[in-house]
């Protein structure tokens, strides 16, 4: 499916804000994120991920404007891949905007930020209670929300003591 290229839709398009966190699998079952925030700035890649319909890059984000203009819910049928639920990506966002703000270069220094501000109480759906051996009880994040933060910062986990155990709070 092709839809001609409109220059009003696509500015309508840019236009459109999402905070979107979408989980999705490529062919060989390998997972990745996609933080959605302008469908524009998608690359092509994403954008396959995300949408099997649509021979081109105009045509896949007119087709995803479409769907998260038009619902509160995204239609599983048209895009590919899990959201996560509004306060997953709410959080998830603002996690990655201290780490940005701050120019953090590891995730814990955004752990101690959060501590220090004493704002945990706004990520209460990913913060935890972590077990580093050594350390325990250590204010941070679940693991597969720090798996998604990782992805999408593009950032590994760091050469520190491994997670034993966690506990959400």
């Amino acid at each position: 499916m092709k839809i001609e290229y409109d220059n009003n839709l696509y500015k309508e398009i840019a236009n459109f804000k999402i905070n979107e966190i979408v989980r999705v699998t490529n062919r060989k079952g390998i997972m990745s994120d996609i933080h959605i925030t302008n469908i524009i700035k998608l690359r092509w890649h994403e954008l396959q991920l995300l949408i099997s319909i649509g021979t081109d890059g105009f045509s896949k984000r007119v087709l995803l404007y479409r769907e998260y203009s038009s619902k509160k819910v995204i239609s599983e049928s048209t895009i590919n891949g899990k959201a996560l639920t509004s306060d997953e990506s709410r959080e998830i966002s603002d996690y990655i905007e201290i780490y940005r703000a701050c120019d953090c270069e590891k995730h814990h220094e955004v752990n101690k930020i959060i501590t220090q501000r004493s704002i945990w109480n706004q990520f209460r759906t990913i913060r935890s209670l972590n077990d580093h051996r050594e350390y325990k009880e250590i204010e941070g994040i679940q693991p597969q929300y720090f798996e998604i933060i990782c992805n999408i910062l593009k950032i590994s986990g760091g050469h520190g003591l491994p997670l034993d155990n966690y506990r959400k709070y």
